[in-house]
């Protein structure tokens, strides 16, 4: 018994120990919580916009004519400087012209003997046909006078025709500009013999104003174009359907020209549908070969939800937003999105339509993607999403006439977030 006694008092520190120990660790283990990241969030932006279908494309001059001789001869002049505008009709060139003026009198001396030889011709033939009404000349002499006769008619019509060739070379020797629009660098120099054989291109013009925009979009987008036309609206007026143009370094689409041409099918090959613009370009603003941007307004879009395109995120599935549910949580969605408009508030910048993926009471976060990560917490600050510029609407506006002062009118709506304490209307 007394030595059962001591082995329990032996068992009382070591047991003490250990619970002191686990105590301690316990007492580690329990750090403080971190709080949640701050997000801003708000809803998308409801408003109604302009829809628009955003492809790229090529410009293309509406002229350009390589300017190559027609005779052949010395270049004798050069009657204009590279780059400079030139009309239909001006003379840019002269070539050698002696020789085709000689030539031409040539064929005028020939063309008048050939008129002698016919009306001594026709005198012969009306002696022979008097000879023959009194039997005074046989069949055979009639016959052969009349033969002479046509012939120095189609004698005379054979030097006519050279007369006309030999002017039109001498006329050639002037080289006009068949159309209007900047010329380019002269190919040949002055003293230099150019060829008609081998039709020696001498320089090139250019028609800047107007310009086309050539671009192609998808079979479904033509499919979504035919399914927005009106009922029975077989034919289109072309002036009607607008086409803006922005170039690489716009910030915008600040060119406004219309529908031009259509192709007859889609290319099989690529699966798309040709479609050309064309733009004013008084200014040569546009240069042909540019790579350019086109935007064409398709219709009036009710209700489209719009977030800025800095709360967007991209992945390998697609495009995605973050979005806040009612318990702090933040939840991946993956988007459609549609057209680009530009905000009211630059510093939120450019404003993309939702067409899939997003509801209006969403909340969906703004600025601090980098810290939220799906299926965390995060404390939502509610900001507030400007109205979007739609530029097409303004350009109409811009065009009605002036009239008297309105009354002041209400700040276009702003989208916001409700308080976490408020309920979502």
């Amino acid at each position: 018994m007394p030595h059962q006694t001591g082995s329990k008092r032996a068992f009382v520190p070591f047991f003490g120990i250990c619970a002191a120990v686990f105590t301690g660790c316990a007492q580690q283990a329990e750090l403080p919580q971190r709080e949640p990241p701050t997000a801003k969030v708000s809803r998308p932006l409801e408003q109604t916009v302009t829809e628009y279908l955003e492809e790229t494309g090529t410009t293309e001059a509406v002229g350009r004519v390589d300017v190559r001789a027609r005779v052949t001869g010395f270049l004798e002049q050069v009657n204009f400087e590279a780059g400079v505008e030139v009309r239909k009709g001006d003379v840019l060139y002269v070539i050698e012209q002696r020789p085709f003026i000689a030539a031409r009198k040539a064929a005028e001396a020939t063309r008048d003997a050939q008129k002698v030889e016919l009306d001594r011709a026709e005198i012969e033939y009306q002696r022979e046909l008097k000879l023959k009404e009194r039997n005074a000349t046989a069949d055979t002499d009639v016959v052969t006078a009349r033969a002479e006769r046509d012939a120095a008619v189609a004698a005379v019509a054979a030097a006519e025709a050279a007369l006309d060739q030999a002017k039109l070379d001498e006329e050639y020797t002037e080289v006009k500009a068949p159309i209007s629009g900047r010329v380019g660098k002269t190919l040949v120099k002055l003293g230099n013999l150019v060829e008609k054989t081998a039709a020696t291109h001498l320089t090139t013009i250019v028609s800047y104003d107007p310009i086309y925009a050539n671009f192609n979009i998808s079979e479904r987008a033509l499919l979504k174009l035919r399914e927005r036309r009106r009922p029975g609206a077989d034919e289109i007026d072309k002036q009607q359907v607008k086409v803006l143009l922005g170039r690489a370094t716009d910030p915008g689409f600040p060119f406004e020209g219309h529908f031009d041409y259509a192709d007859l099918a889609v290319d099989q090959s690529t699966g798309t549908y040709a479609i050309r613009g064309i733009f004013p370009n008084a200014d040569l603003d546009i240069v042909p070969g540019l790579f350019v941007r086109i935007r064409v307004p398709i219709g009036q879009q009710e209700g489209a939800l719009l977030v800025p395109e800095l709360a967007m995120g991209a992945d390998q599935a697609g495009r995605y937003v973050l979005v806040v549910n009612s318990q702090d949580e933040v939840e991946r969605r993956a988007v459609t999105v549609g057209s680009k408009y530009r905000s009211g508030d630059p510093q939120f910048g450019d404003m993309v339509v939702v067409e899939e993926g997003l509801q209006a009471a969403d909340r969906v976060i703004i600025v601090g993607l980098q810290r939220a990560r799906p299926g965390g917490k995060v404390r939502p600050e509610p900001v507030e999403l400007p109205a979007v510029v739609d530029e097409l609407e303004s350009a109409r506006q811009q065009e009605v006439p002036a009239g008297p002062p309105a009354e002041a009118q209400p700040s276009p709506p702003r989208a916001a977030v409700p308080a976490p304490d408020q309920p979502t209307p």
